[in-house]
């Protein structure tokens, strides 16, 4: 076990310590932004998703310059495996987007505003938002990008956009905008009833428990694809 954690750190501190002066400029680019977010912004929820995906999209940055310089290569040339460079892949990305949401506490904090206070992002189910969303958006992006490099991450960009658009035609085409919205909100809704079933299902501290697992479950089988891509690139 401590073997194993002394390499993952040994991919982390590599990530960090090769790609500071980047991550540096996109968190003082990220937390200028966010302060005056914090200072104009009327929903702390709406806050949250947006800094989330933000914070999200910004951890990929090691993965993104390591594939425009080509190292990825000789990352593999440390005595770990393909998939442990894939765990220091997500760890890096998780201990990045921890530090961007960690500095938006202390912005919440010290910067003024009605709305998002520290002390209303501290609140459990707002906590597990930020993790929700988070878990979500690298267990889609994680797997591209470190298979496809920067490429990934616009493959992803690009299909979504791309169905966007063709949704958007065909209910236009097919004067079906109301269904397609109905269908979408639908969708949603019952997603969000069946979440709320659940938490009243479920003792708070249980329904936490469910949540969390839930979340680790996602973040393990993204990791496992995310290898498995991993083993078959070339090099």
């Amino acid at each position: 076990m401590t073997e194993m954690i002394r390499r993952r750190w040994l991919l982390v501190r590599r990530d960090l310590v090769l790609h500071r002066s980047s991550l540096l400029i996109a968190a003082i680019v990220f937390l200028a932004f966010e302060a005056y977010l914090i200072s104009q912004i009327d929903s702390i929820t709406a806050w949250l998703v947006f800094t989330c995906i933000y914070a999200s999209f910004l951890t990929v940055i090691p993965l993104n310059r390591d594939d425009k310089y080509g190292s990825t290569g000789w990352i593999c040339t440390f005595p770990v495996t393909r998939d442990e460079v894939v765990e220091g892949r997500y760890t890096t990305a998780w201990t990045l987007a921890f530090l961007f949401m960690a500095a938006c506490l202390v912005l919440a904090a010290i910067v003024p505003g009605e709305v998002v206070t520290a002390s209303g992002l501290l609140q459990p189910g707002r906590l597990l938002l930020v993790a929700g969303i988070i878990v979500l958006i690298l267990a889609l992006l994680l797997p591209f990008t470190i298979r496809y490099g920067f490429t990934g991450v616009l493959l992803m960009l690009v299909v979504l956009q791309i169905a966007g658009a063709v949704l958007l035609i065909v209910s236009r085409l097919t004067a079906s905008m109301d269904r397609v919205e109905g269908g979408i909100g639908a969708f949603f809704d019952m997603l969000i009833g069946g979440v709320n079933a659940v938490r009243d299902s479920l003792p708070v501290p249980l329904y936490y428990l469910v949540v969390v697992l839930f979340l680790v479950g996602i973040t393990w089988a993204s990791m496992r694809f995310s290898a498995a891509l991993f083993r078959r690139r070339d090099l």
